[in-house]
């Protein structure tokens, strides 16, 4: 069965020989207990399945048990003996073409394996050993050995005619975060590892001349180029952002750690295409920005957008506030760059229910021994069925918003064991089938957010300013009261400034003539172009493109702004002094205690640039600005709101009585009930609870 993926207008769907399939699945950590039946008679004929080469939890650093055995019994010997268990549950006994599904095949190896293999393991700089470095080809030979092994247990078993694809999967948590053990723990410091950073230096500069001139130091030979020591990758020499004359060889390190995984990645999806013929789409974990430490964080999606053997990405949402009710739950990656590449997106919709259990109690084989790392808060979901049930369409909808794939993830198991949350199930199979169909919902975003990779990789270890600057932001822009789309700056000149009314910039790092000219087609019709941080800082052209002016020098400053009493940061960040300063027709909208300017308003013809430089700006900032600049705001409550086609999703971060304002002179009606909301050709109202969620459809009168 050869299986592909089909853009359908503003949706994805799955070629599976002859039919097409809506990209909606299930999966369980726990096969037995898993509703497969449920779903599938909810119409789900999708599912994941977790299938496992080595005998290891998947997160190293909190003892987390195995769920099953692995394949890799010894060397040279198989035993598919579980999967085709749990293939048989997931399946329901149905025949090919009446079931699919899409194995997550994890390619961490066993112990035994590491035990004869040292040479391939990720190694800390006191040579402490955690799992297998992504630079080892000794662990990529068996990953690829053990691929091939997959495959042929596929064919000769019969199960290859319901595979769709390959999700592969490594590193911690099988999203390929680098594998600490403990706080403070600096990797890689491995020979395989050594060796590709100094064939990647070689690649980026050519010369040891163009190498020392980078690093301000004699590099005589490539191979003398040290990895930075622990000490030098703990903290820069001054505030949050590393210096990128004194810093370059820092800054470079933490390029090439991204790097090192995606070519890691890269490689490995070859293999699986050389495998599967070309027949079985191949994806992956990757592209996670709102990781904010660059010790595991990923930065270098890029790579992977490229690849033509990398057919989708996938993660899940943010665990803000422990997936709190107060909070619209942001994405932890830029969906719209994918999407921009012809790749869909699956969210990993872990959404949890009045049902959620902590392992300790559900499936207690495989939690840890001692600690409690898996009983905590964001293991447990609304009270209410009520809450799960607006839990679960704000996920839905915020997914079907972003023309973004999607599989429930009954984690443990027994998540949605309850006849109301299969009707939803039902529902939202029909509701999701319907519109991928017909070419997904049109997008009504009027704000670009773009993500700069790699101006992450100069942030402070801790990932405090990067919090601030990314994860942070998104947190506010939920509560705008406009749906937002998010990009790497990587694609800014990909992007088309007509579906915009504005763009905001987080902290850009590099300069480019592409994008400057790119920027000049944002920057007319009313437009606002946003930045915040320090915009080009480490390309030499700090505030390029803002039209501000500004002068750079002195110490430290703290980046601490407030905006009509509204102070931010939420947290204390602190970054090389600069001074803007306003020319007479600039407004500054927002100062620190001092009455210094910190954000100012470029006002130029018909269109407007703004730089803050104290990051993560206010949800009220960004709203008032996205007012001058013509877009439209749905709610002005701090509620959450995802928007598409037809369709308004309000999600209540608060009690009381919410005014949704249309676009156009419209009616509104709960999707899902078919009611009448009350209010006039222009905006309705509805009382609310904190945490409710309420689906409208809005219609031409």
């Amino acid at each position: 069965m050869r299986c592909t993926i089909e853009r359908q207008g503003n949706a994805f769907m799955i070629r599976a020989g002859e039919q097409l399939l809506p990209p909606y699945a299930y999966m369980t950590y726990q096969p037995a207990r898993g509703r497969y039946a449920d779903f599938r008679e909810a119409g789900v004929r999708f599912v994941s399945v977790a299938v496992y080469a080595g005998d290891r939890g998947i997160n190293p650093s909190s003892g987390i048990r195995p769920f099953r055995p692995g394949f890799m019994a010894a060397p040279g010997r198989y035993d598919f003996s579980w999967a085709d268990e749990d293939f048989r549950r997931a399946t329901c006994g149905k025949a090919p073409g009446e079931a699919f599904i899409l194995p997550r095949l994890m390619l961490e190896m066993p112990v035994w394996w590491e035990a004869q293999h040292p040479e391939a393991l990720c190694r800390d700089a006191a040579g402490t050993p955690a799992h297998c470095s992504f630079s080892s080809p000794e662990w990529f030979a068996a990953a690829v050995e053990a691929m091939e092994a997959f495959q042929k247990w596929l064919e000769e078993s019969g199960w290859n005619e319901y595979i769709v694809g390959w999700h592969l999967a490594g590193g911690s948590t099988e999203e390929y975060i680098r594998p600490h053990m403990r706080p403070g723990q600096y990797l890689d410091y491995s020979a395989c590892s050594r060796t590709a950073w100094r064939e990647w230096l070689r690649e980026r500069y050519g010369t040891e001349a163009a190498l020392s001139a980078a690093w301000g130091r004699e590099i005589a030979r490539f191979e003398d180029a040290k990895l930075p020591s622990p000490a030098e990758r703990a903290y820069p020499m001054r505030g949050g952002l590393r210096y990128p004359d004194a810093e370059r060889s820092v800054i470079d390190f933490y390029d090439f750690y991204g790097e090192e995984i995606a070519r890691f990645i890269r490689r490995l999806a070859g293999e699986a295409k050389r495998i599967t013929r070309g027949e079985k789409l191949v994806g992956v974990f990757y592209g996670n920005v709102s990781i904010c430490t660059t010790e595991i964080s990923h930065n270098a999606m890029d790579l992977l957008l490229a690849c033509p053997d990398v057919d989708f990405f996938a993660s899940p949402f943010c665990y803000t506030d422990s997936r709190g009710d107060a909070f619209e739950w942001p994405f932890q990656a830029t969906l719209e760059s994918a999407s921009l590449h012809g790749k869909p997106w699956f969210v990993e919709a872990d959404v949890r229910t009045m049902l959620s259990e902590p392992i300790s109690r559900c499936m207690p084989r495989s939690n840890p021994e001692v600690n409690d790392a898996y009983d905590g808060p964001v293991w447990f979901g609304p009270d209410t069925l009520e809450g799960s049930l607006s839990d679960m369409l704000r996920a839905l909808m915020r997914i079907m918003t972003h023309a973004a794939a999607l599989w429930w993830f009954d984690m443990w198991g027994g998540w949605y064991d309850h006849a109301a949350l299969m009707d939803f199930q039902r529902w939202a199979y029909a509701f999701y089938e319907r519109h991928a169909r017909a070419g997904g919902l049109t997008p009504r975003a009027q704000l670009a957010v773009f993500v700069d990779e790699k101006a992450l990789n100069a942030f402070h270890t801790d990932g405090r300013m990067c919090m601030s600057v990314c994860y942070n932001q998104f947190v506010e822009l939920g509560w705008v009261g406009a749906p937002y789309d998010a990009y790497l700056l990587s694609d800014f000149a990909r992007v088309d400034p007509a579906r915009y009314r504005a763009a905001l910039l987080l902290s850009p790092g590099y300069w480019t003539q592409e994008l400057g000219q790119a920027l000049e087609q944002w920057k007319k019709d009313g437009r606002t172009v946003l930045f915040t941080g320090y915009p080009f800082y480490l390309s030499g052209d700090l505030g390029a493109g803002t039209g501000i002016a500004c002068a750079p020098g002195g110490e430290d400053m703290p980046l601490k702004a407030s905006y009509k009493g509204k102070e931010y940061p939420s947290a204390p960040c602190f970054g090389p002094r600069v001074t803007l300063l306003p020319a007479a027709r600039d407004a500054v909208l927002a100062r620190d205690e001092g009455g210094v300017p910190m954000a100012v308003l470029h006002r130029e013809g018909d269109w407007q640039t703004f730089w803050s430089l104290a990051p993560e700006l206010p949800a009220e900032l960004v709203r008032e600005v996205l007012l001058l600049s013509g877009a439209h705001i749905y709610t002005y409550d701090h509620d959450g709101i995802n928007a598409g086609g037809d369709y308004v999703c309000l999600h209540a971060c608060s009690d009381g009585v919410k005014r949704v304002w249309f676009p156009a002179i419209r009616r509104a009606f709960d999707e899902r009930t078919g009611e009448r909301i009350p209010g006039t050709e222009l905006w309705c109202e509805l009382r609310m609870k904190k945490g409710e969620s309420r689906l409208l459809r809005l219609e031409k009168p």
